[in-house]
């Protein structure tokens, strides 16, 4: 049966909210006639609204479409509770801050004895919020799909849904603020689409180092990249920790010259994926010619464009791209990024820097210890209600892949095995920084409180001498390549 033109079936679609006959409350206004591709295509994620108030017809018109989604069974076991009073978003604010930016709430929940094999009811729920993403980006509002809801019985609470009622997501609804230009870039179809039987190699579903081969790394890594920045900020916490190594391991470079060609020397920034850090790095040595060092050019290049002094993308491990000069930077940082490696490529990168060191230069390693808070803090977090997933490894610099904390002694013995002489150590967060509990905290309520006032009691402890080096979970180290090394370049 031939296809009918696109526009002989946008013209079969009946003018009006919908199919008045099978539903009489259907909203009477008129809805756009739009190409499905064009809104399928043209939907975007909105992460910041204006103040204007939608208004409910517009509400239940989204809704409607919604509710038009299959369902298992066509059981439809799906309720609804669309939130305009800012009262009540204001407490469902204090459960998760992504419900603190658009004027409505739809909370939409799922009868949780209905359809429960293979998460059918999850999976009906589902496909009702993308009716529901769609509609509102055809009748010019914009969408933000939230699972990240805090406390989801309290959502449920809040909004006076019965017990027998699980919140699946909440969808965020409002008019645009702001408008991203181009949506995300999508992973090939070569790579998602097998016909007839699997013939890829999954990205790992775990943080182990071990499990991860290097071309999933790179992969995974380049779409966290080019998919944008949105959920990698600076933390002020991890900015200072590293603006204090500095200081104490690195002095000169901080004056930014004239012109980008009058450099003090070059530095190298190892793997630094987001290039969140590198920025901040660059900016606080402006005098120093920055390269990069990353696994693929994209990644390479877009953190080099980030960088006031635009310097050169070189690969590791090599795979066609530039490879690494040797005895010719004076100072390399690698910060935080041991972690995200197996244990046999940590040895092997830490050899590579070694080569790439001029006489006397000097690699300054930042790494989060074993010894500290950290795995406690993450095995809490794996076995709470907050996210979960390898992207959310509680780490610096979170969604760049897998991270495994370092034991105390495991890096400088990978230094000093390549050569290196430790010139020098500094300690810090043996607790979470105020910001950092604020931050970790923000969607735990009155026992996100009571966590923040102990550790406010225990914070005296810090100044306990040795207490950094034992306890600190960031420690960095001025690593020195010895003058006498014979030159490689």
């Amino acid at each position: 049966m031939p296809t009918p033109a696109r526009s002989d079936a946008r013209s079969a679609v009946p003018k009006g909210a919908g199919p008045k006959d099978a539903d009489p409350g259907v909203p009477v206004i008129d809805v756009p006639a739009l190409d499905f591709w064009d809104t399928l295509y043209g939907r975007r994620s909105i992460r910041r609204f204006s103040d204007e108030p939608v208004a409910r017809e517009l509400i239940d018109q989204v809704i409607h479409a919604g509710i038009w989604a299959p369902s298992s069974c066509n059981y439809q076991m799906w309720d609804l509770v669309p939130v305009d009073d800012p009262v009540i978003n204001a407490r469902l604010t204090e459960l998760s801050t992504q419900m603190g930016n658009a004027p409505v709430n739809v909370i939409v929940s799922y009868g949780s004895g209905y359809s429960t094999e293979h998460w059918a009811g999850i999976q009906s729920a589902s496909a009702l919020v993308q009716n529901m993403s769609l509609a509102a980006h055809a009748l010019g509002l914009g969408s933000f799909w939230i699972t990240q809801l805090g406390d989801a019985d309290e959502v449920r609470r809040v909004v006076g849904l019965p017990p027998d009622r699980f919140v699946v997501a909440v969808l965020a609804i409002g008019f645009p603020k702001i408008v991203p230009k181009s949506g995300p870039k999508r992973r090939p179809l070569d790579a998602v689409r097998h016909w007839n039987h699997y013939g890829g190699r999954p990205i790992p579903s775990t943080a182990d180092p071990e499990a991860w081969h290097e071309d999933d790394l790179s992969v995974y890594q380049r779409a966290r990249v080019l998919n944008g920045l949105r959920h990698n900020k600076p933390r002020a916490w991890e900015m200072a920790a590293i603006d204090a190594a500095l200081d104490r391991f690195v002095d000169a470079g901080r004056e930014k010259p004239e012109t980008r060609g009058d450099h003090v020397g070059r530095w190298l920034e190892v793997l630094p994926c987001t290039g969140i850090v590198a920025e901040h790095t660059a900016q606080a040595r402006p005098a120093f010619r920055f390269d990069v060092l990353e696994r693929t050019p994209e990644v390479g290049q877009f953190v080099v464009g980030r960088l006031w002094t635009r310097g050169e993308f070189r690969q590791w491990p090599h795979a066609g791209g530039p490879e690494l000069e040797r005895g010719v930077y004076a100072h390399a940082s690698c910060f935080f990024r041991l972690e995200g490696l197996p244990k046999a490529q940590r040895a092997e990168l830490m050899l590579r820097l070694f080569d790439a060191l001029e006489p006397g230069g000097d690699l300054v390693l930042g790494y989060v210890s074993s010894r500290s808070l950290h795995d406690a803090i993450e095995w809490i977090r794996s076995r709470g209600k907050g996210p979960k997933g390898v992207e959310y490894v509680l780490s610096p610099d979170p969604n760049i892949g897998p991270f495994a904390s370092l034991g105390p002694n495991e890096a400088e013995s990978l230094a000093r095995a390549a050569g290196f002489e430790v010139g020098g150590r500094l300690a810090r967060l043996v607790l979470p920084a105020k910001g950092e509990l604020a931050f970790r905290t923000r969607n735990f309520g009155r026992a996100g409180a009571l966590v923040r006032g102990l550790f406010d009691v225990l914070r005296p402890l810090e100044n306990l001498p040795g207490l950094g080096r034992l306890l600190g979970r960031l420690q960095f180290v001025r690593l020195v390549k010895p003058k006498s090394a014979p030159r490689t370049g």
